[in-house]
């Protein structure tokens, strides 16, 4: 210990006004600017060394290291090697954060007196590792070619609530364990935003793959949910996404947004509560539950741009809490489904699957929407579930765009658009085509007018054309006796044996 005493001081005796100092402490390297630290008193009894304002046990200090390396503020850098990982902290926040390393599980807590934004890098590799972080303050997040498997959790696990910034740059992946507690293996009890270039895979084992507390807005990079047992993303509050790339394979719903603090009366002091906005990118997201949804809103559901493909292939079901049947959609809007632009693909194979279904209004006056049901009627005693395209509660307004359904199969009573009970199917512009075994009823109100055909024969991949609206329907959907409606313009009502 004398000798350790003595190296010690000799080396805080050193002129230190442009040199680093580097206190290690087991796995954590602490970088402190030597200037800025000025002096680094021990304690009267000896058993501290406060440098920058960090108090260090003597006890617990493994080795320090003068030299000329760059300092950087706000910093924490964690590398995962195998079983283990090292952590760097750079001085100026170092008295702020409690950093505990097991192996290769890593945890910081910051100091709710710390108000300024932490950027944390994580690298590396490591099959029995994880991240966690807590605080005051919002962080910025770098996944720098990360793979990381957690054994007891999830993998990176961010519990600060506040509006995190989270940057993907190269290949990171992302899993837990199977069988656990936790909730997914990105978590974030907060608001995240995703962005760069990078790619990030994710593999849900317990539950779900990414979940936050609040709402997401991903602008940037690519997220691939490769497995999930329940939900690819499970969103409270409200998800936007800008741009990216998104492809989701889930057990469960692709992606479910959930209304926030619902329970507690309070969804109304949140802005667009339940929502789900798609402004650009590219999203493909398909499920294969019973009566799972592939995109799913508490409440309403906007296509503003973008590329989207929905799919499930999970049956419908009878859901005895409900005392109902449960049917999957490729789109689930809570409240209302509007579209005004980029592309939809919406395809359920299962029986009783919905296109879109919507409670409240579904308006299209832009964009191009492919809908398609092959599944059968789903019955359960008296009660049943058709594989319609698209579905409301309330009523189904066409004003523009390109629209093409095909809805169910021969014996599956489906219709192309079936508003609700009191609503109205209303066809203002556009172009349409409605392919399925019960024709949709018109609403007379309905600014432009519609050609019906029945009794046509439609074979997978036939390309049906009419009044010049074309269409190619899907491979897998077929009807030899089918009911097709037609609207382009000013068209002339016409019914009976379809033109050729």
């Amino acid at each position: 210990m004398k000798y350790f005493y003595t190296i010690l001081l000799a080396v805080l005796t050193l002129p230190v006004s442009a040199q680093t100092v580097t206190v290690k402490t087991g796995q954590v390297s602490y970088i402190h600017d030597g200037f800025i630290a000025g002096d680094m008193p021990f304690s009267t009894d000896g058993t501290t060394l406060t440098v920058e304002g960090k108090a260090y046990n003597i006890a617990d200090i493994t080795s320090i290291v003068v030299d000329f390396s760059p300092v950087k503020d706000d910093i924490v850098e964690v590398k995962y090697n195998g079983a283990t990982a090292s952590v760097v902290v750079s001085g100026d926040i170092a008295k702020y954060l409690t950093v505990t390393v097991s192996g290769a599980d890593v945890s910081v807590v910051q100091d709710p007196s710390l108000q300024s934004e932490v950027t944390y890098t994580l690298s590396g590799s490591s099959s029995n590792g994880s991240f966690t972080t807590n605080g005051d303050f919002k962080i910025n997040l770098i996944m720098r070619a990360l793979t990381l498997t957690s054994s007891n959790g999830p993998a990176v696990n961010i519990l600060n609530g506040k509006a995190n910034n989270v940057v993907l740059v190269g290949d990171n992946t992302l899993s837990d364990a199977a069988g656990g507690i936790h909730s997914a293996t990105l978590y974030f009890d907060g608001h995240p935003t995703i962005s760069g270039a990078g790619t990030l895979t994710l593999r849900g084992l317990t539950k779900h793959a990414l979940a936050t507390d609040e709402h997401f807005l991903l602008s940037g990079g690519t997220i691939n949910v490769a497995q999930a047992v329940g939900d690819g993303f499970h969103i409270n509050e409200r998800f936007q996404m800008d741009g990216g790339t998104v492809n989701i394979t889930a057990a469960g719903d692709g992606i479910d947004v959930e209304f926030r603090g619902v329970n507690k009366g309070t969804k109304d002091l949140y802005p667009k509560n339940g929502f789900i906005e798609l402004n650009g990118g590219t999203l493909t997201v398909a499920t294969n539950g019973i009566a799972t949804k592939a995109i799913k809103a508490d409440s309403t559901i906007v296509i503003v741009g973008g590329n989207i493909t929905a799919t499930t292939s999970g049956n419908s079901t009878y859901d005895s809490l409900k005392k109902d049947t449960s049917s999957p959609s490729a789109v689930k809007a809570g409240g209302a489904f509007t579209m005004t632009n980029g592309t939809l693909t919406a395809t359920s194979t299962g029986s009783g699957g919905k296109g879109i279904n919507a409670t409240d209004d579904v308006t299209i006056s832009g964009g191009n929407a492919y809908i398609t049901t092959t599944g059968s009627l789903y019955e359960y005693g008296s009660l049943d579930s058709k594989p319609q395209g698209i579905k409301s509660d309330g009523n189904i307004i066409i004003s523009g765009g390109q629209v093409f359904v095909c809805a169910g199969d021969e014996d599956s009573k489906a219709t192309s658009f079936k508003p609700g009970k009191d609503g109205i199917f209303v066809i203002n512009a556009g172009t349409l085509m409605g392919v399925s075994a019960k024709m949709p009823t018109v609403d007379s109100s309905s600014k432009q007018t519609s050609t019906k055909y029945t009794k046509v024969n439609v074979v997978g991949g036939q390309t049906l054309s009419y009044n010049d609206v074309t269409y190619t329907v899907p491979a897998n959907y077929n009807i030899p006796s089918a009911n097709v409606i037609v609207s382009k313009g000013s068209t002339t009502v016409f019914s009976g044996a379809p033109k050729r």
